[in-house]
Order: structure tokens, then sequence, then C-alpha cells
């Protein structure tokens, strides 16, 4: 339901008329004109600045809209613009070769060329760099190799026959010391002393005997001959006792040793592999791989690969040219997901959270809608003429591939949706001593009182009037009669107004209409003042948006002022 009332008056004078009842008189003097000229003219702006003051504040504060509070769906968003971006970008150069100085030897690709991950782009000679890394990559195998030998337990076979070969030595150490050549050489020595001393005896006894002349020197002689065989006979046999006993010494060495290395061969295997050696062959392959990735990435350095899918946007150098410090750049501005920074509003970021659905829309294409969402909101604020904005990193579906990087976009950050709530127009939102609320109607307020209160604002205009000239009321406490005015009009017990500040709590706040939480109920009727220069719908919206206070409310003299938040 809306109510409008108007009342009022208007002081009318003919000026026109008089003017020209003066001017027509012809023989009249100059100065009679000139002093009744005057006097109409101040007649003419008495009867204005009248008007303004007892009649246009009347009228003002008797014009009002009156709406029921409803029910009804509201959306909050926080608007803001930003420019398109690729979200992944990269700058590929050689800086990394040992043999950066070296020319370049081919570029594969151009300007506006689609590649895949992996795909090489340019390179510089890379033959010293591939031969290190086919030596690295030998190195590596050999060095695994020895690990898996050190770490490999023995079998059950390799196990069996290591206990073979211990039983093996400790027999050839068994008959190492039970050889038969020293017992033939001892007993050979033996009877070699034996027959020596037997000749030594026979020799002495025919001695005797020949000496007493009772043999023959023939049998002298003979018995004188045995004795020097048997004599070399012994020494032979020593000889070759004594070269038995050496022969099976060094046999028994021989034989002792191979017994020791087959018993520890078998201890070790039953023990399992051992850490010292598996620790240095370790050793080995770690240091193998460190240079095989050495290897590796000096041949990276010298080729330049995408590193990931997308499209080059631009390539500087030629073949044969010393490379620059960016070769090639690439980004994924022809991939299905964009990013746009936008830039919002201090007093708008609380609101904004990572995940938040997002619109766009762009002068480019006015009749298309794209969708993403908030990626990351930036910490730090930046300040430029005294704004402050914070940067919010969105994404945006370009599926269809129709979006450009640098394009500006309109964004639209939707905070959240609230349905079958109570809500009330933006215009009727009101603010006192930074509290919300809104102006309710009384219960007994009705269209037909209205005319009582606009009686009792005409008189309050005649109180203006006299205090302009001199009979100020005595509970006037401000310098001047418009801010008597201002003052009267702001009080609460003025008991003739037929509305009264109801403080609320609200909700969110779109540009047309606002959320109420607390305060009101559905069914109660709110007033809307007009605002100097314009409703005040318009002006509070432009608030919640951002914009820059614009103070509504009435002239001078009278009627309730506006607070804007």
């Amino acid at each position: 339901m809306q109510d409008f009332v108007h009342s009022g008056g208007s002081l009318q004078v003919n000026e026109t008329s008089k003017k020209q009842s003066f001017f027509s008189k012809t023989g009249k003097n100059r100065k009679r004109i000139m002093i009744t000229g005057l006097a109409v003219l101040l007649l003419g702006c008495g009867g204005i600045v009248g008007y303004q003051m007892f009649m246009a504040p009347a009228q003002a504060e008797a014009a009002y809209t009156v709406v029921k509070v409803g029910r009804g769906d509201i959306t909050e968003t926080v608007m803001a613009s930003g420019t398109v971006q690729a979200s992944k970008r990269s700058t590929l150069s050689f800086a990394d070769a040992e043999n950066a100085k070296d020319v370049i030897s081919s570029i594969n690709v151009q300007v506006g060329d689609v590649v895949k991950k992996g795909d090489v782009l340019a390179t510089m000679d890379d033959s010293v760099a591939r031969m290190q890394l086919i030596n690295a990559e030998a190195n590596l195998l050999s060095a695994q190799a020895k690990l898996e030998e050190a770490l490999k337990s023995k079998t059950e076979g390799e196990m069996r026959t290591l206990q073979a070969n211990v039983n093996q030595a400790k027999t050839e150490l068994e008959m190492a010391t039970k050889t038969i050549d020293l017992e033939k050489a001892r007993n050979d020595e033996a009877k070699a002393k034996e027959n020596l001393d037997k000749a030594n005896k026979n020799f002495n006894s025919q001695k005797a005997l020949f000496d007493a002349g009772a043999i023959s020197r023939t049998e002298y002689e003979t018995a004188q001959t045995e004795l020097e065989q048997a004599k070399r006979d012994y020494q032979t046999a020593t000889l070759a006792l004594e070269q038995a006993e050496g022969q099976s010494a060094y046999k028994i060495e021989q034989a002792q040793a191979a017994y020791q290395t087959a018993l520890e061969n078998l201890e070790e295997a039953q023990k399992g592999p051992d850490s010292a050696s598996i620790l240095s062959a370790r050793a080995a392959v770690e240091q193998a791989k460190a240079q095989l990735q050495t290897s590796q990435s000096a041949l990276n350095a010298v080729t330049l690969k995408a590193p990931m899918d997308g499209v080059i946007v631009a390539v500087n150098g030629n073949v044969g040219e010393i490379p620059s410090n960016q070769v090639i750049v690439m980004d994924n501005s022809n991939s299905g997901n964009l990013e746009v920074l936008a830039q919002i509003s201090e007093s708008d970021i609380g609101k904004v959270k990572e995940g938040l659905s997002v619109t766009f829309g762009t002068n480019t294409y006015p009749d298309k809608t794209f969708h993403g969402s908030v990626k990351l909101v930036y910490p730090e604020a930046t300040t430029n003429s005294g704004v402050t904005t914070y940067d919010v990193l969105l994404s945006v579906d370009n599926k269809e591939g129709l979006l450009k990087i640098g394009m500006t976009m309109n964004v639209t950050i939707e905070i959240g949706s609230h349905t079958n709530v109570l809500v009330i127009p933006a215009s009727a939102l009101q603010s006192r001593n930074g509290t919300d609320g809104v102006l309710l109607m009384n219960s007994s307020g009705s269209a037909e009182n209205r005319s009582g209160a606009a009686e009792s604002r005409a008189g309050d205009g005649e109180q203006k009037q006299a205090g302009r000239q001199g009979q100020q009321s005595p509970s006037s406490t401000q310098p001047n009669s418009q801010q008597e005015g201002r003052q009267a009009g702001n009080s609460e017990n003025r008991g003739n107004l037929p509305y009264r500040f109801q403080p609320v709590k609200i909700g969110y706040f779109a540009s047309g209409r606002v959320e109420i939480v607390e305060g009101l109920s559905e069914g109660d009727q709110i007033v809307i003042l007009p605002t100097a220069g314009g409703s005040s719908g318009s002006t509070q919206g432009s608030m919640r948006m951002g914009s820059v206070p614009a103070m509504g409310g009435f002239p001078a003299g009278g009627g309730m002022r506006t607070m804007i938040r």
C-alpha cells in the first residue's frame, strides 16, 4: 500500500501587472518610477523567501510514502572489474647450460603454436652432454650390480659346496701331516744308521785281526769298503729325510691355509651378507646416481622442453645466435580455464571468501555471461589516490575459447542468497547515531490525521519567522532559525508525527531491497521520506555500493532530516 499526501500554500504576487501599471503612466517623474520599482522588487523577493520558509518545508514533510513489510528472496553481491590473465606462464632460457655462450642450433616453434608438455622447443649443441649421460648411466648399472651381489644370500646348494670345501681341505691337511714319503725317509735313515753301525763294528774287528795277522789284507780292505759304503748310504738317507721333512712342512702349511680359507668362507656364508660391503656398494650407487643427475641436467640445459600444455606467446632469437635470457615464453591462455585479477573495495573485502560463485560480463561479448569462482583473496592492500583495494584472483570458464588475455571483465561475486525473508525497499533504511532503522508508522497513524501534522509544521514556520524578527523562542539554543527547524524536525517528542524511528538489524543488502533480521514483522507499515535532489532509495543504494555519501534531507526550517549511511 502506498499513500501520498500533499499540503501547503503559495504567495501570489502579480509583479508583471504592477510593473505595467506603473511604467504605463506617462508624465511621472523618474524618481517616483525608481522608488516604485524598488518596492515591487522587494515585495516579490519577500514573497519567495516566505514561501520557502513557511510553505515548502510543510509540503515536503507532508509528502511521504507508506509501504508494508513483506517477504521475498534477496541475493547480496559485490561488484568489481578485473582483467583476464593466464593461470600459468613460463619463461624458458639456456641460462643453466655450462656452454651457454654457444649459439642456438634449432628453434622448433613460432608464436601462436600450440604445444604439449615435453615437446622440444629449441636446442643448443648437445653431443658432449649426451656422451656424458651415456657414461653416467653405465656407471650406475655397474654399481647397482655390485650392490645386488653384496646383498645376495647364499643358496642351499652353495652352502653345501662350501661345507664340502671345508671337509676336503681338512682331509688334505691330515694327509699332509701323515705323508708316506716322510715315513719312508725316516725308515731309510734309520736302516742306513744301523748298517753304518754294523759296518763300523765289522771294520774295527777286521782291523784288529789284520793287525794280528789273522786275516788277509783282502778281507781287511773288504771290511773297509763296506764301512765307506755304509757311511755314504747313511748320508744319503739323512739328506732324503731332511728333504722329506721340508716338503712335508710346506704341504702341511698349504693344506692348513686351504682349510682355514674354506672354513672362513663357510662361516661368512652362514652369517649372511656383509654389512660393510653393503654400505660400500650402496655408497657407490648413490655416487653414480648423482653423476647421472648432473649429466641429465647438463643435457636438459641445452634442450628447452615445454613444461606444460599451452601456446607460444614469444620467441626471442634465431638459429645461429647466442641465446638471450628469455628465448621462449609460453602460457596456457588456450586452455578452458583462465583467471581474472579483480580489485575489491575495502568495505566489501570482508564478505569475499574463497569458493564463492562469480559471474562475468564483458563489452566484447555483451550478450554472453561467463562463470567462475573465487580462487584467492590476497592479504595485502593497495592504496591509490587514497582509495584502498584488495586484489582477488578469480577463475573463469573459457571452454568456448572466447576470452583473450588482457580483456576487461565486469565481475559480480555472489555473497549469498536468502529466500522467503523479510525485505523492505533500500530507500526506507535510515541511520540514527550509527544505528540502522526505519520510520515505522504508529498504530494510530492514518492518512486523515496527516493534515494536522502539516498544520503543526506550518506553526513551526511562523515561530521561525518570528525568530528572524528578533522574537526568538526561549527554548532555542541554536545560533539561527534554520538550525532550530532541523532540531525540531529531528526530535522524537513531536507527538503529532504519525511515525517513529524503529531500530532494525539488517542481513543481506541488495541494490533495491534490504533483508530485515530483527526489529520488524511482516505487514508492518514503514515510511519513506523524499530527499533533496532525489529519492532516498537511490542515495541509500549508492552508499551500500561503496560510493561517496550524499547528504539527504529537507530544506532549512522544517522536516525530519534523513541520515544516510
